[in-house]
């Protein structure tokens, strides 16, 4: 197990040499053409905004939730995990246990599967990298086109190795070629990624906010699922809300 808690494309242009008046007409033609093309593709892009909310409240269970990774994947597609399979180990344990994007965030640099992908990690109204409390928020931007899903992953903080995020295969953008817009928060779950034993939440002294020193916590070698410790946890809607909302 790791601990840190730290919070952190090429363009590339392939230009070929003409020595004939017929070649650089030919390649002035090209240009123009992959231009025409380039403009098309991104007029097919929907830019989103999406918005995390901490609406956890005093006198209920509250827990901040970490700074996580976001991305949007491709249909039918897991890139952060598999339900009842073990962790990928390509960053989503560092998330779950510790609340650290950036090894996930780099593993999914050259994965086919993801179309673009991004760390959110600075509060609303903050200058820097942190949690979010009850009433603070994360957003961030995305860009996607039909048949296009949202995930992303944030620690659930008062565990040992719980997270929050989507299904596997994502949130979907799109309704036909419609942009979708406002509340996804019913498509959320919290989930355990396997990885550390768990302990009662917001007690367990190999938790983030009392644990020790780096590892502490007693590993579990298990599959990633839906938490189902036999302890008390509460409603998704109670402690998090996430919409998304067109840029139109």
């Amino acid at each position: 197990m790791r601990r840190v808690f730290l919070f952190t494309f090429t363009l590339a242009a392939v230009l070929l040499s003409c020595t004939t008046d017929n070649a650089e007409l030919n390649e002035e033609l090209t240009t123009a053409e992959l231009k025409s093309q380039t403009g098309k593709e991104n007029d097919a892009f929907t830019k989103f905004k999406v918005t995390i909310e901490n609406v956890t409240e005093e006198g209920t269970f509250t827990t901040p939730f970490s700074p996580g990774v976001y991305l949007v994947q491709k249909k039918n597609s897991e890139p952060l995990f598999s339900p009842w399979e073990a962790d990928y180990g390509e960053g989503l344990e560092a998330i779950a246990e510790d609340g650290s994007a950036n090894d996930l965030n780099e593993s999914l640099m050259n994965n086919p599967k993801v179309r673009s992908h991004g760390v959110f990690m600075t509060p609303v109204g903050a200058s820097g990298g942190a949690p979010i409390f009850p009433g603070d928020a994360y957003e961030f931007y995305i860009e996607a086109k039909p048949n296009d899903y949202l995930n992303f992953a944030t620690m659930f903080i008062q565990s040992n190795d719980l997270f929050i995020a989507p299904d596997a295969q994502g949130v979907p953008l799109f309704d036909g070629k419609e942009p979708k817009s406002g509340d996804i928060t019913m498509y959320l779950s919290l989930w355990d990624a396997g990885t550390e034993v768990n302990e009662e939440p917001g007690v367990g002294p190999n938790q983030a906010p009392r644990q020790s020193g780096p590892d502490t916590g007693i590993v579990e070698n298990g599959v990633v699922r839906l938490v189902d410790d036999g302890y008390t946890y509460p409603e998704i809607e109670e402690v998090i809300k996430v919409t998304i909302s067109p840029m139109y």
